[in-house]
């Protein structure tokens, strides 16, 4: 598709100014407790058991999604949406929202037709995001029970987090008793079992890509067990992994490729070094950055993707990291290796980037404008436009739409997390995050 993210952004404006084509083409699906969206920034809500017993494709097809679709045909904005609307309110025409972005896998003819279809009806997507299960041997900073089975077993055996005040601070308090419902081998699971028939039935016929997600998916049988139903279909696949594996696993994935009409990975990491060690609890930064070469060299997959999460502790070296990625494309001498996208954590909202001081933050923006302007030359126009949005984020954004959180209760918890984090994670903070992260952590103490 030869258009420009404008271009899109006029197409889904014309149907209404609140349209988005990812609430009906796309899915995000949670199968380990029964949860969907459409992306990844609404939060999730259940899937009734009745709905999917009807229909399986109500996996995706809720009758809560249908009245967001109501909503955006007629111009109303959702407010499960409003990640999208805080950016758009910035009033910067050169920064696009995810709306667009989200928008722009489709093409004008999927997108239009979309006006003319009854907002009750069923549709498959063309894209989907599953998750398994919570099964992952990482325990991220801002990851809890429900989605690692790492974090659930810290919470198991060395209790809850304490004297925690907000509603994020909340989540550190469980070991995810509601995260796997079916218990920790997800036997039984009829959300698993619904999305098989579907797949079987129809899905696997209209999809334009499927995307598995975690926990991390090569540690999931579901996972494999789905890879063996996959030969022959005319479908793109991707896989969301931490490429925090051995030989023998990454091969195996490695050879998974030729299954597919393409394949992409999709890994995790936005900040250098030890920084993204403390992040991301049994990240291994060397292990990493070989893994992510091999698969590079193996040339089995199509594009290799970085999902960067900007948070308060990983801000701090992201330019370090932009640095690291372009010193991998000119090594290979290749604009097309490792793309970035850069997602700005709002949840839970005392690591996000807003709890830091408006000086600092300007600081942060001209380290990062400085990395881009240096490195640009090895960048795409879309990956240049998202590190924007980030500065304009740090420079203007001291709040998300849907933070009700104390200002002072958001300070008190992340004080209260990261020094809980760091004894029980065995990591002396002074070891792991940079001199940057540390000047301003004393003025916070």
């Amino acid at each position: 598709m030869s258009r420009d993210l404008k271009e899109v952004q006029d197409i889904i404006n014309s149907i209404s100014p609140s349209f988005c084509a990812a609430k009906w083409l796309n899915a995000s699906i949670w199968l380990g407790n029964g949860r969907t969206a459409s992306c990844h920034h609404p939060l999730a809500h259940y899937i009734p058991k009745m709905e999917i017993e009807k229909d399986p494709s109500a996996l995706h097809n809720t009758e809560f999604k249908k009245e967001r679709r109501k909503e955006m045909l007629e111009g109303v904005r959702p407010d499960e949406c409003s990640y999208c609307w805080r950016v758009e309110d910035i009033g910067d025409d050169n920064v696009f929202s995810d709306r667009v972005y989200k928008s722009n896998f489709y093409t004008t003819e999927q997108i239009l037709q979309l006006k003319d279809i009854d907002y009750t009806k069923n549709i498959d997507p063309l894209t989907v995001e599953i998750c398994f299960d919570n099964f992952c041997n990482l325990g991220c900073s801002y990851c809890n029970a429900e989605f690692s089975s790492t974090w659930a077993n810290d919470i198991s055996t060395k209790g809850s987090y304490v004297n925690m005040k907000t509603s994020g601070g909340n989540t550190y308090e469980n070991a995810g008793e509601h995260a796997m419902p079916f218990g920790n081998k997800n036997e039984g699971n009829i959300y698993v079992e619904n999305f098989f028939k579907w797949f079987d039935q129809s899905l696997k016929y209209n999809l334009q890509e499927l995307r598995v997600s975690g926990g991390e998916p090569s540690r999931s049988p579901s996972f494999w067990r789905l890879l063996e139903m996959c030969d022959g279909l005319n479908f793109d696949f991707a896989v969301n992994s931490n490429l925090i594996m051995d030989d023998e696993r990454l091969d195996k994935l490695i050879q998974s490729a030729s299954k597919f009409r393409a394949m992409d990975i999709y890994t995790s990491a936005e900040c250098f070094g030890k920084n993204q060690e403390f992040v991301r609890y049994n990240f291994k930064w060397d292990l990493w950055h070989k893994n992510l070469i091999k698969l590079h060299e193996s040339g089995a997959f199509r594009r290799i993707n970085i999902m960067m999460t900007i948070s308060v502790l990983s801000i701090w070296t992201v330019d370090e990291f932009l640095d690291e990625v372009i010193k991998i494309r000119e090594k290979y001498n290749s604009i097309d290796i490792a793309f970035m996208s850069v997602n700005i954590l709002r949840f839970p909202s005392f690591q996000s980037i807003n709890v830091i001081n408006q000086a600092e933050k300007k600081s942060l923006a001209r380290n990062i404008k400085a990395s881009v302007e240096r490195n640009q030359h090895m960048m795409k126009e879309w990956e240049v436009n998202q590190f924007e949005r980030l500065i304009q984020y740090l420079l203007n954004v001291d709040k998300s739409y849907e933070d009700l959180d104390n200002f002072d209760d958001k300070l008190s918890d992340i004080k209260n997390f990261v020094n809980q984090y760091s004894i029980r994670r065995n990591m002396a903070i002074e070891e792991y995050m940079p001199n940057t992260f540390l000047n301003w952590w004393e003025k916070l103490k």
